[in-house]
């Protein structure tokens, strides 16, 4: 599953970029493709704001507010490819600053020609970003809907259930097969085991209540915490 967020101004735009990435997306995977198309800022950032999982980012930043909306979401979507929309009235250290790190760029006004050279350079890009094994700061795991890439940072805690692993983002959560010892060894130290069952985010915890055998993660949401696994808890917390 690949999923496109899209900023414009105009719906005429969105459904031109759509047609180009889908028809260039045809070419280079059999992965499905998700779009999610706005024309709108305020519609995109309470779309944005259960901060789902996205692998490509169109964004037009002449748009009203759209440049420090961008820099706002960028800090959640560091992994995302970005494609940023201007115009020449817009100077390009707006937004080639490192707050938002552009991956392309597309001039407007968009003619069909520009726009599939354009999207033409970010499917080769991506592509070869997805198709790799390695991919920094991101987990990759496979499902019915094809290959998903995870930011490490919208990881919440991994469950062992059901002889399946599964991993949950603020609202998703997303089943495989593999084992807690396993994911155990792939994730960074931040991921700590704190049950038999459970490996959680540390940066997400907002409280360890050891007395209840619980930790709070952001969000409203709760892991268990073992006997076992109390120590290593604590001590980490210290730290």
């Amino acid at each position: 599953m690949i999923t496109f967020l899209s900023v414009a101004s105009k719906k005429e735009e969105n459904d031109l970029m759509k047609e180009a990435v889908r028809e260039q997306a045809a070419l280079r995977t059999d992965e499905m493709w998700k779009f999610h198309m706005f024309e709108q800022i305020p519609k995109a950032e309470e779309f944005l704001a259960e901060v789902p999982l996205l692998d490509i980012i169109s964004w037009d930043v002449t748009m009203k507010d759209s440049v420090p909306s961008l820099e706002k979401i960028r800090r959640d979507y560091r992994q995302s490819y970005l494609m940023v929309v201007a115009d020449g009235s817009i100077s390009p250290m707006v937004y080639l600053r490192p707050g938002i790190m552009p991956s392309s760029l597309l001039l407007k006004p968009v003619s069909r020609e520009n726009l599939v050279m354009v999207v033409n350079e970010m499917m080769d890009a991506f592509t070869e970003k997805f198709d790799s094994k390695d991919v920094p700061e991101s987990f990759v795991i496979e499902t019915r809907e094809g290959k998903q890439y995870i930011p490490l940072n919208q990881i919440y805690y991994i469950e062992a259930r059901e002889k399946k692993i599964f991993i949950r983002t603020k609202q998703e959560e997303y089943g495989f097969y593999d084992t807690i010892e396993n994911m155990e060894k792939k994730l960074p130290e931040n991921f700590l085991r704190c049950h038999r069952s459970y490996i959680v985010n540390m940066a997400k915890v907002t409280a360890v209540k050891v007395s209840q055998s619980l930790i709070e993660v952001q969000d409203n949401l709760q892991v268990p915490l073992s006997r076992s696994y109390k120590r290593a808890v604590k001590e980490y917390s210290r730290n």
